[in-house]
């Protein structure tokens, strides 16, 4: 049931971010969903579901926005590992933190991003999508960050994998 939930949260991440995403620009930064949700669960659950929820979500997104099949895929597979390898070094209770990491994940998968872009021979002025695209979505997502991680550590209780439920065996 837990892998439901975030399952359905990711897929709700989803929906947000390919209907809903244009509309919910501001001055040209558009948010990501599915970065602050693999931000957030891979904060809150550690590397395999963060590396899980950045690869399905990348994989979501290629396969219906992506011109490129594997670029949100790398990327967010990336940030969501190495989100996850800081789980058990953050305290959870702090999501002032989840929105600096959220910020930072959004400047590492965007200038992943668009190195990989350039490395494949586009063109584009690297001062200007510093300033003018990575930077306000980077700030965007970190505030966003901060509200969805609120919600989903407000049931961090309920979906935390047990300790208890490991099998044990006795003699």
């Amino acid at each position: 049931m837990r892998y439901g939930i975030l399952a359905t949260i990711g897929l709700v991440g989803f929906l947000i971010q390919s209907v809903l995403g244009a509309y919910l620009s501001i001055g040209g930064a558009m948010p990501s969903p599915l970065l602050q949700i693999t931000v957030t669960l891979g904060l809150l659950f550690g590397w395999r579901i963060g590396l899980g929820t950045g690869l399905i979500g990348g994989l979501l997104l290629d396969l219906t926005a992506g011109r490129l099949i594997g670029l949100h895929l790398l990327s967010m597979g990336l940030v969501g590992l190495l989100i996850g390898l800081l789980e058990e070094k953050v305290f959870k209770e702090n999501w002032f933190l989840a929105g600096l990491v959220g910020a930072g994940s959004a400047i590492l998968a965007h200038g992943l991003n668009f190195l990989c872009l350039a490395l494949l021979g586009w063109r584009f002025d690297p001062v200007h999508t510093l300033v003018g695209a990575i930077l306000p979505s980077a700030l965007y997502d970190g505030l966003l960050t901060m509200l969805v991680y609120s919600q989903v550590y407000r049931y961090y209780q309920y979906l935390r994998p047990n300790p208890r439920g490991t099998i044990v065996l006795r003699r």
